[in-house]
């Protein structure tokens, strides 16, 4: 069995070696550790200083502002009030937290993995689940762009326990293997541990896998612009730093010799015997004059800077445009003073683009609860039924939101399903707000069932007495008919 592993091992390494080097310039830029724009070969150091200052890190806006709007807040089945029972493992797992770990790394480098085995330390009753990015880490699949596990994964560590050789850990279907990668094939195998799962525990988290399997990362397609923008950058901070502020100059100055201190006499050089002048200073605070009338005084035109800002703010635009940002989300912008139905207008296509991404991401999230249950023996989770439930973030006031609500429940739709649209509303405070109205509709009812049953023992009680009068004055003969009859 070893030779079968260790040959998978080898080829999952050797995409990771191959990927590696455009994998880790996407993190750079992601991270804003961009590639310096060009400058001369015997660059002085104040434009290395400037060089460094030129860095504008605009693309991680393709990662950060989609983030920001990703987090899983619920798992259940439709029409239920309440979260799947596989939802405790998330959060003993910590996944609110973590989950934006996952989220940054599936859209900076095109995707991330999470694993799900039985955990060893609880009996194998609970699942272990590890999260790992793409740098790292590779699945290899029969078919990339439809299978839901893959046939095998490996993950090769950044930081290695032992110097003298490289440590990975590879899935399968069967166990989790500890290999040496660079030993004889007999003895790369350290261990194995069966999983018992049936399948290969990797999902891959992407924003996007075309049909020939290949994911997208949302950076890389920005690096060429935001090189562009750097070299932008430091063309304007070059000239506001050398052209944009006047040059003074002056001609025909008598220059006035350095005197001793002490003595009163003219310094001289001691090397060549010739005066010591005292340079002039030329600052904007200096008054230059000069008795001599053939002086000349005047000043050099400052460098205009409109075209390069006007360039610069058309890169930007174009890597907003590119990564689906809305430009209001960059300060700075010419969207000003909007109302809000202008910003959700300007925003209809990044929710769209939104939207395909939780619908992503969103199946992941599903194939790891199943897998959660998988490995806690409670079974496979029904594909078509528990869904992830994405929290609300949209760019609308609290008015807004509670206007669109009331609506929604005069239509006849639940509390529990109008209050997701409530921006800012955990599951937490919607089931404590659908829990208030139950206990509130309850004593409504119950207050109009004692209301009622007051009301018929007040009618019940009424009829009896007229009864009680009525037969007590039948044979009574009134004085008014008596007196008639006489």
């Amino acid at each position: 069995m070893s030779l079968p592993v260790v040959k998978r091992a080898r080829h999952a390494k050797g995409l990771i070696d191959r990927d590696f080097d455009r994998l880790n310039l996407v993190d750079r830029y992601a991270r804003g550790a961009h590639r310096a724009p060009w400058m001369p070969a015997k660059a002085n150091a104040e434009f290395k200083d400037l060089v460094k200052r030129s860095i504008v890190n605009v693309s991680s806006l393709a990662v950060e502002a989609p983030l920001n709007a990703l987090r899983v807040q619920g798992f259940r089945k439709p029409g239920s009030g309440e979260n799947a029972y596989e939802w405790r493992y998330w959060q003993k797992a910590r996944l609110d937290e973590r989950q934006n770990a996952v989220h940054r790394a599936a859209l900076t480098s095109g995707a991330a993995y999470v694993v799900v085995t039985p955990d060893p330390r609880k009996g194998r009753r609970e699942p272990l689940i590890r999260a790992y990015d793409a740098i790292s880490t590779v699945a290899v699949y029969a078919d990339p762009a439809w299978d839901e596990f893959p046939l095998f994964a490996l993950h090769v560590p950044e930081q290695q326990p032992d110097e003298d050789r490289t440590v990975g850990y590879l899935w399968d279907d069967v166990a989790k293997y500890t290999l040496d990668l660079g030993a004889e094939p007999d003895s790369a195998v350290l261990a194995a541990e069966p999983h018992g799962m049936g399948l290969c525990p990797v999902v891959r988290f992407s924003p996007a896998v075309d049909l020939r399997g290949r994911s997208r990362s949302l950076v890389e397609p920005l690096i060429v612009a935001q090189d562009r923008l750097n070299q932008q950058t430091l063309s304007l901070l070059l000239t506001e730093h050398w052209g944009a502020h006047a040059i003074r100059w002056a001609s025909g100055l008598a220059p006035s010799e350095r005197l001793d201190p002490e003595t009163g006499d003219p310094l001289r050089d001691p090397e060549t015997g010739e005066p010591v002048y005292d340079v002039p200073s030329l600052d904007p605070s200096t008054l230059l004059m000069a008795p001599n009338s053939d002086a000349r005084f005047g000043q050099l035109p400052t460098m205009p800077t409109g075209d390069l800002l006007a360039s610069r703010r058309q890169t930007v635009e174009e890597i907003m445009g590119l990564a689906d940002v809305p430009p209001h989300y960059l300060a700075g912008s010419n969207l000003v003073n909007l109302s809000a139905d202008a910003l959700a207008a300007a925003e209809t296509s990044f929710k769209r683009f939104l939207s395909t991404l939780q619908d992503s991401l969103g199946e992941s999230w599903e194939s790891v609860f199943r897998l959660c249950a998988l490995a806690a023996g409670r079974g496979e989770v029904e594909q078509d039924e528990s869904q992830v439930e994405w929290a609300e973030k949209a760019t609308r006031s609290l008015a807004q939101a509670a206007d669109a609500m009331v609506k929604l429940m005069q239509q006849g739709v639940p509390l529990s399903v109008a209050l997701r649209k409530v921006p800012g509303f955990s599951q937490a405070d919607i089931d404590e707000a659908v829990k208030a109205a139950e206990e509130a509709a309850r004593k409504a009812e119950q207050a109009e069932a004692e209301a009622l049953k007051q009301q018929k023992e007040a009618t019940a009680g009424g009829v009896d007495s007229e009864r009680a009068r009525g037969s007590a004055g039948g044979g009574r003969v009134p004085a008014r008919a008596g007196a008639t009859g006489r």
